[in-house]
Formats: C-alpha cells, structure tokens, sequence
C-alpha cells in the first residue's frame, strides 16, 4: 500500500508538463512565481475513497480513452489588490463518461520547507506536525510523559503533515472540517505567503457535495502540492480522535456535464505569520461573501432564559449549596463555569443571587485549594475533592487554565461587588484563598518560567509543559496585582504575556492546551483566553501595544469561527430550521465541531478591540458570534454545545435535548458585556450587536436621534453606549457595562430616541 501511495503520490505532485499555456496563464504564473508555484488542472478518478489516477490537462483539453474535457478559465482582478487574482475553471465533458471521478485545481511549489507554516481554519495549524499517539478520548498522556520540559506537542491521531520524515505526508479535508473553505501557509524563508479561497462545494440535484481541501509533500518534503478538488473524497474520514472509513466518492459524469471551481489566490510578502492571520481575517469572506445572520432573541430575552436556567443549576441540598456548572452534581472549577457562572447572579444585585453566590464561594473556596495554592479539578456534592482531567489516579493533577479561569473571574467578582458597594460582602477568607491562587502561579513563573499544560496543585511542579493552558492566568494576574495593589503580579503577568506571545503564536501560529479532553491540539478557547488577557494588559497599563497585540491574537480566533452561511446537508435539524451559523465558534483540531459562543467568555475584548482601533471587522466578528449563538437556544431555552456542521460529530445539528452550562453562561456573559448599540456621537459610526436594528435619523451637536426596530418576537429591553470618538481611544475597563442605559422596544415596534451630544 506505501509503495502504491507514493506513485500516486509522485503521479499527483510531478507529472511532466505539457502542452501550451492556457489562456491568462501569465498573470497566475506571476503570482505564484515568487513562491516558488505553478499550476495545473486536474482530473481525478477513485477506486472507491481512494484516488487511483490524476490526468492533467494539456492547456484547455485532457483527452482520454473513452472520454474528451475541455476547461474554460476566467480570471478576475480584485479590486486594491496587486496580489491577488480570482480565478473561475469550469470543466466540462465534451464527450464520453468517466466513472467514479473528479477535477482539481492544483497549485504545486518547488523549493518546499517542512519549516512552512500551514494552516487549514479550524483543522489545521503549523501542519499538525505533533508527535501521535494512540490514547483514547480524555485518557490524558502516557503516565510516563509526566513531567517531562522537552517533551513536544502531542496529540492524537489527526491530519498533519508528518513531523518525520520519510513517512507519508499528506493532509485530505473536505469544506465540512474548516471554519473557512480554505489553504493558507506561510514561508519563513521567503517571507511570503499564499492563500487559497474556495467555495464550499458544488451543487447536485441531492445539495452540496463538499470541495476537498488537500496538502501533500513529496518524499523529500522539498515539493508540495495545494489542491481544491470536487467533489472533495477523503481516503479517510476524520473523527473525534483517529480516522475511519471515508464515506466520499467520486462521481459518475457523462457527456455535458460540468464542474465549475471558483478560487481566490492571494500571495504576498509580509514578515511573520502574524502577517498571513491578518491578511486572512480580511479576506476570509472574499469568496462565499457577507454572510445573513437572523435577528432572533434579543439580548435582554437571553439574558433572562439563561439566569433562569443557571438558576435551575443551583444544587440546595443541605448541608452544601452551590452553582452547578455542568449537569451533575458537582463543581468543575473554571472552564465550563465553576466560580464563573457566579458573575451574571452577581450583576444581578438581587438578595437571592448574592446569597448563592455566598453560598458557592463557601462551599468550593476552602475544600478545594491544594497546598500549593492550585485549586483541584472538581469538588463532588459532599465536598470530596476529584480529578476528571484524564488523570483521575492523581487528582492534585490539574489542568492550568481551570485555575487560571478562577483566579480571574474571581477578581472579576471581587470588582464588581465593590463597584456595587458591597465590598462588605467579601469575606476575608475569600481574598485570602484567591491571593494564595495568585501567589501560586508567581511561583510556579519563577521556578519553571512557565505554567505548563498540567500543574500539581500541592507541589506548583508543572506535571505537562507545554502548551497554552495558562493564557487566562495573565489577566488573572494583572487584575489581581491591582486589586491586591501587588506589583510582582503584574510583572509576572507581562512577562508570560511576552513568552506566550511570541512562542506559541508569533512563532507557531497557534495555541494549545486549553481544554483538558484533547491532549495538545490546537485549540480555540486558549486563544481567546490570551486575545482576553493581552486586552486586560491593555485597560490596566493604557499601553497601546497591548491592544495591538490583542487585536493580533483575533485574527487567530476568526480563523476558528464561521465565516459563511454553510449550506446543511437538507433534511438535517439545522436545514430544516433555516439555520445561520456563521459564527459559531469551533472547539479544538481534536473535537470537530463548532459551538454557540466562545468557551467561556463573552468574547467582549473583540467589542473593546473594534472601539480601540474603529476597525468594523473584530465587530463583524463578535456580531456573528453572538448571533449564531442564538440559532442554539431550543424552544424550552435549553441550549447545548453543538452548532456544527462537520461530518466528525453531529452533522446539522444542535443537540436538541442536551443542556449545556457554558453555553448557558457565555449567551448571557454576551448579553451583559456586549452594548446593545454602540454609537459615537461625534462620527458617523454606529454598530448593532443586539438582535435589532437601528439607523441614524440625524446628528447635531445637540445630539442624535435614532430609530430602532425590534424585528423578534420578544420584547427587548437594549443597551446603548454611545461617547465621543476621543473618548474612544481610552481604555473602558472591566464593568463599563454596568452604566449604559437600556431602552425598552417591543417586539416588532420601531421607535425613535434622542441621545445627547458632546457636552
């Protein structure tokens, strides 16, 4: 099977060029040329999932035994842009069939680097080029990698690019495996980069048979090939952990039929791979354009199904009383909402939900801090302390995000209950047990210069380096520095913001280790702890390079967010619902799905990052985040942590049945944090996030007059935060929120308000 593999593999990446140039040739042939890059057209036939041949075309016909295509190219420039061009191949079967078959663009380069950084959103990151092994779903790392520095990333199988060489090398994904249709990689030699664009697949009289999106290296690793085929065959399908048999076929064509493939190449020169994420966050909705998210339950509304669904999650069972963050009974701390979803109860300033919060800081505080200062993983109903990490034999093992969750939302609390005057409220003890916390990780910093993937919470020894996992744990420092008015925090604090920084996603252009179920993969949530955490950086310093940086750290959080309205397979759930998912937020390259809203977090620092810069596309994204996230919200308010379309797990659906508390707790996290509206009174800049609409009717320097719709069924009760432009360009802090003021629009009324001007 090797043997066979690498003459098709040879066949794919090498054939010998003939026949003349096609027609327009020569504008592609300058694009590609300074990577290295020309092109060919394809067709392709399967012996069931398995490709058997490629054929090449010679100029704009490929004749064949049996059957005669021809290809009809269109080349488009794109408009204020020099390096890029948009190329529409149409191929049609002039005469005969071919059975069981397919075409392909492919793009070939020479002068080839294993050091090439390839990026396929959502699956793949620096060409996966983990080191594999096989451990089933959650089990954690071979007790013998344990506290092991020099250990590389690791993971389970998935696509990669083989981190060896001599061993095949070669990635098959189909549009249903990425957030974005689409092949990026970056040249750290040449300084140059490419992307490559497409649609999600081809329309049949059945819907939508997916592109296929492949990246294959030659023996050597000095030749690659980037190829969109159609229909897009896996010669093994991607699951949750590993492969299995891949459902994809060639298709069967016959005199007349037609494909048409429609690209977008992008190839420049920027500095760093920094560079390629922000060229794609510009460029992400090029080819399959503005996406159409639906108005469907105002934020006020999610708000209050949420509170009531988190306080159905209150366990009052004496002697113990707490939030449950999960659907048993227990707390799992940070994460999925342990000591987190709190924070709403507490905005609330209610009575009640002070007292059970009261009651779960009471409960979860004292029990579960180990020696070190480090929190356990979980704390069962009878306040018995337990792992759940994938090392339940060494439950003071424990994944580092979980406690750089706590030490942050914590602070978070402790702020805004002072903000609220309650600062009597704090209890000593509470203070006392999250400075420990803090102190914790300063000193796991200073002897380790890390925080690791996994750290044991009674030495502070990093138990998995590595990795991530502590991105949280930055802003977690830097507020505790300022509410503990301790200056060594926030040193520590800037220091990991550097190292992560620059390791993990200047230099591999990815984070890791924010999720405990996945080994090493990449992942999302981790990226969206250190775009949060750089943003804290930001409000607490007022240094602008911080901001800078955040911003950097979202264009890596867009690539693992829809960017598309993906068409579902007809008769699934999501089909059936008319469902818009672009915007939802995809989990990790192990766990293939995508999800309501970001894990766990409003996602506010892309709001903060759009007043900071005035740049529409972090509020282009957030606006599709917390959109998507109400295409999840079940007729009984129940929501669940799949909104996915990925053929791995749950293809079309939202896990109707299931009850999900993160996604509880971010749906209203995005409702309290996130303005309604947000207006500049001096500038012509207003943006809707809520589920709502709203234009300008006038604007003087007396003031401006709006006009806002409620398209939705629900009542809405929307805030609005409206300021200068100059005032802009400060820092708003943690609980801004907290001030704007709401205006109550029923459903399906449209009224008009006046806001002042500048004073």
């Amino acid at each position: 099977m090797y043997i066979r593999f690498c003459k098709l593999l040879k066949l794919l990446l090498f054939p010998a060029l003939s026949g003349a140039a096609m027609p327009g040739m020569a504008g592609i042939e300058k694009l590609l040329k300074p990577l290295g890059g020309t092109m060919r057209l394809l067709e392709c036939t399967y012996d069931g999932s398995k490709l058997a041949d490629t054929k090449q075309f010679a100029g704009d016909k490929l004749t064949l035994p049996g059957a005669e295509w021809i290809s009809d190219i269109i080349y488009n420039s794109i408009p204020g842009d020099r390096d890029a061009l948009e190329m529409v191949a149409t191929f049609r079967l002039r005469q005969g069939s071919s059975s069981s078959a397919g075409v392909a663009v492919a793009f070939d380069f020479e002068g080839w680097s294993t050091e090439n950084y390839v990026m396929i959103p959502a699956s793949v990151y620096n060409g996966n080029r983990n080191r594999i092994v096989n451990r089933d779903y959650a089990a954690g790392l071979d007790r013998i990698d344990l506290y092991k520095k020099e250990l590389p990333l690791t993971t389970t199988g998935l696509p990669q690019l083989s981190p060896d060489l001599g061993n095949l090398s070669k990635i098959e994904v189909t549009a249903c495996n990425a957030t974005t249709p689409a092949i990026c990689f970056y040249s750290k030699k040449l300084k140059r980069a490419f992307i490559l664009l497409t649609e999600q697949g081809i329309r049949t009289a059945n819907g939508i048979i997916d592109n296929g999106l492949i990246v294959s290296e030659s023996h050597d690793r000095t030749k690659a090939t980037i190829m969109v085929s159609a229909p897009g065959v896996r010669e093994l399908k991607p699951e949750f952990v590993g492969f299995s048999p891949s459902p994809d076929r060639g298709k069967d064509f016959k005199a007349g039929d037609e494909i048409t493939l429609r690209l977008r190449i992008y190839c420049f020169e920027t500095p760093d791979i920094p560079g390629l994420l922000e060229k794609f966050m510009s460029v992400r909705k090029g080819i399959t354009g503005p996406n159409q998210p639906r108005n469907l339950m105002p934020f006020s509304e999610a708000a209050k199904v949420m509170t009531k669904n988190i306080d159905n999650r209150y366990f009052d069972n004496s002697p113990y009383r707490f939030y449950r963050p999960e659907n048993a009974d227990w707390i799992s701390f940070g994460w999925v909402g342990g000591l987190m979803n709190t924070y709403p109860m507490l905005v609330s300033g209610d009575e009640l939900h002070r007292e059970r919060a009261a009651n779960t800081f009471d409960f979860a505080i004292p029990r579960a801090q180990g020696t070190a200062g480090y929190f356990y993983g979980a704390l069962n109903f009878d306040g018995k302390c337990f792992g759940r990490e994938g090392y339940d034999e060494f439950p003071w093992i424990t994944l580092t995000r979980k406690n750089g969750d706590v030490l942050y939302w914590m602070i978070k609390q402790f702020q805004l209950l002072r903000f609220q005057g309650k600062q009597d409220f704090i209890k000593p003890e509470w203070e006392a047990n999250i400075r420990r916390l803090a102190e914790a990780f300063s000193g796991t910093w200073k002897k380790s210069g890390q925080w690791g993937n996994f750290v044991n919470i009674n030495t502070g020894e990093v138990a998995v380096y590595n990795t991530t996992s502590g991105a949280s744990a930055i802003g977690g420092l830097a507020l505790a520095s300022e509410y503990f008015k301790n200056p060594e925090f926030m040193k520590i604090a800037v220091a990991a913001a550097h190292f992560y920084y620059n390791r993990d996603f200047v230099s591999m252009g990815m984070t890791t280790g924010a999720c405990a179920d996945i080994l090493q993969n990449a992942d999302s949530e981790s990226a969206a702890a250190l775009m949060t955490s750089l943003m804290v950086l930001y409000e607490l310093t007022g240094d602008r390079m911080w901001l800078e940086k955040s911003r950097n750290v979202a264009n890596l959080c867009a690539t693992w967010t829809v960017s598309y309205d993906y068409e579902m397979p007809p008769q699934s759930e999501l089909a059936l619902l008319g469902a818009k998912v672009a915007g939802a937020y995809w989990a990790s390259t192990q766990n293939k799905h995508g999800a309501p809203g970001i894990c766990t977090t409003s996602g506010d620092a892309l709001f903060k990052i759009y007043r900071g810069t005035g740049d529409r596309r972090y509020a282009e994204l957030i606006r599709d985040i917390a959109h998507a996230w109400a295409e999840g919200v079940q007729p009984d308010g129940s929501i669940s942590e799949r909104l996915t379309y990925c053929d791995a797990d749950s293809r079309g659906s939202r896990g109707t049945g299931w009850k999900t508390g993160w996604n509880e707790l971010n749906g209203i996290l995005m409702a309290m944090e996130l303005p309604g509206i947000y207006l500049q009174t001096d500038k012509d800049v207003l943006y809707v996030f809520d589920h709502v609409m709203a234009r300008v009717i006038s604007r003087t320097s007396k003031g401006v007059e709006l006009e806002i719709s409620n398209p939705t069924k629900y009542n809405a009760e929307i805030s609005i935060f409206s300021e200068a432009s100059a005032d802009a360009l400060n820092p708003m802090g943690n609980l801004a929120f907290m001030k704007w003021p709401e205006t109550k629009v029923k459903a399906g009324e449209t009224l008009r308000i006046s806001l002042p001007g500048l004073k």
